[in-house]
């Protein structure tokens, strides 16, 4: 069985998608859409595909029975909406929305339409992140009781330029690229609730925090530190989950994966040994899959809808900091201000 599926938007990772669609044998790229009609007709002739003139075109056309939307965060909720209301299966590209009542408006959707909604949290997928969770199934570092996660590197040009670079559009960065690790340790062990958070945003583009951390509490009890930055000019990605037995860690998506237990056991793999598909084709092949046969995807509307409450969560608490401390400046200031016009220096 074969599942006709539609592409919306043909940026960077849309076209990456429609690429690791056609090695797939349960699916069919039909056809693909993009408001710039330039770029539509390059992309369907690169993908070797038909290109529609309207996105009423393509949810006209009864051989589409899926749709993967691709734009910019800021039209997730409108397009998959529609989507959905037509009748199709929707694949969304993270994050799924930029408000949990858009998300949640589209979960009800799907389920009014009885159709599949998966969201793009692939981060799962890479080979050193799934096997940090296999090995936590396995109890090798028994109980987890702490997780620290770092993603820093230099990408002031990429989020200052274009929807990026507008919080309206992209969420900032922080909705934008790190609903992905605010995913992964909701996989990794479970709910969690923000217990504090902060940020700074020291240069003037973009109009966002750029450097940011967070506490966490899951709700087994275990704490977590995340931290993420796109001014660190070193760069780096870094994962350790403590355990009751042992401590694990890896370096995100490249290097190893490594445990070492308290009765001396250790042990390490690289991403070839652990040898998992290449991660944007095993998702759609999971979504489609999923519509085909009835299987279960590997994630689906509501992480999605966690990944966005859990940003925003943490979102909040930076501005609510950064209020205070410009609260805080003032005040300091006026008090200067008053003891130099009084003459005490």
């Amino acid at each position: 069985m074969q599942i006709g599926v539609g592409l919306v938007g043909v940026g960077g990772i849309g076209r990456h998608l429609g690429w690791q669609l056609r090695p797939l044998s349960e699916a069919r790229l039909v056809g693909v859409y993009d408001a710039d009609s330039a770029l539509a007709q390059r992309a369907a002739t690169e993908l070797e595909t038909n290109v529609y003139p309207s996105l009423s075109a393509m949810l006209n056309d009864p051989a589409v029975e899926a749709v993967i939307l691709a734009t910019p965060p800021h039209t997730h909720y409108r397009l998959g909406l529609r989507i959905l209301q037509r009748g199709k299966h929707l694949f969304c590209e993270k994050p799924m929305a930029l408000t949990v009542e858009h998300c949640d408006a589209l979960i009800q959707a799907a389920q009014q339409a009885k159709r599949i909604l998966m969201v793009g949290h692939v981060l799962r997928l890479f080979p050193l992140f799934w096997q940090s969770k296999q090995w936590l199934q396995e109890g090798v570092v028994g109980e987890p009781v702490a997780v620290h996660v770092q993603r820093r590197g230099y990408d002031i040009r990429l989020f200052g330029e274009g929807w990026r670079a507008d919080p309206a559009k992209s969420g900032g960065f922080l909705v934008e690229m790190n609903v992905h690790e605010l995913d992964y340790l909701r996989w990794l062990l479970g709910d969690y609730e923000v217990v504090a958070a902060q940020g700074v945003q020291p240069l003037l583009k973009p109009r966002y925090v750029q450097h940011w951390q967070a506490l966490l509490r899951f709700h087994t009890g275990a704490i977590g530190v995340i931290e993420a930055s796109i001014m660190d000019t070193l760069g780096g990605y870094f994962v350790r989950i403590v355990g009751t037995e042992g401590t694990l860690e890896h370096t995100g998506f490249s290097g190893t994966i490594r445990y070492k237990r308290v009765d001396g056991e250790e042990k390490s793999l690289t991403p070839e040994e652990i040898g998992t598909p290449e991660p944007f084709m095993w998702e759609l092949r999971s979504f489609v899959r999923a519509i085909a046969y009835g299987e279960t995807p590997l994630y689906d509307g509501y992480d999605g809808r966690m990944a966005v409450a859990n940003a925003l969560a943490v979102q909040q608490l930076i501005e609510q900091n950064l209020v205070a401390q410009s609260r805080s400046r003032k005040r300091r200031s006026k008090a200067s201000t008053r003891l130099n016009s009084s003459g005490n220096l």
